[in-house]
């Protein structure tokens, strides 16, 4: 009963965030500008000449997670969640779920808990083969020219 709860859950999160995408190193407001206004500075950096996304694409944006300092002391920018007026919009922009770099801004799909931990690990397992195939390459390597060097 829980686990099915559980996938329900998950399931009205996937279409609660399925016109969503979330843009990471966007500058954050100067300290001076409230409320609804950072609100406006984000969609007009959007819009501008860094990312180009049209304005008539997008519904709201706000941030996600808590301000953290980098380790100069600086504050870093905390991900834009851009919630866009369609689906197809959201899949143009996140490039079908590979992510797309624009400038120096990653825009990606916004994902529940779940689908993030799965694709985590995914990352990892496709590490841990991509390490051991290098150190295959690197043994026979080794044997070959060990080979050579005793002919």
């Amino acid at each position: 009963k829980d686990v099915c709860k559980s996938l329900s859950r998950e399931q009205l999160e996937r279409q609660k965030k399925i016109k969503n995408v979330v843009i990471s190193n966007v500058p954050e407001a100067p300290p001076n500008v409230l409320g609804e206004q950072r609100a406006v500075h984000d969609v007009q950096y959007l819009c501008s000449d860094k990312v180009k996304m049209s304005q008539r694409d997008i519904s709201t944006c706000f941030r996600a997670g808590r301000v953290r300092q980098d380790e100069n002391g600086a504050n870093k920018p905390r991900p834009l969640v851009v919630v866009l007026k369609s689906a197809e919009t959201a899949k143009f922009w996140h490039n079908d779920g590979k992510g797309y770099k624009c400038d120096q801004h990653w825009i990606n799909e916004d994902l529940c808990h779940a689908d993030r931990e799965a694709k985590f690990f995914a990352r990892q397992e496709r590490r841990k083969r991509v390490e051991q195939r290098e150190k295959l390459i690197q043994q026979k390597n080794q044997v070959s020219s060990q080979n050579m060097m005793t002919t």
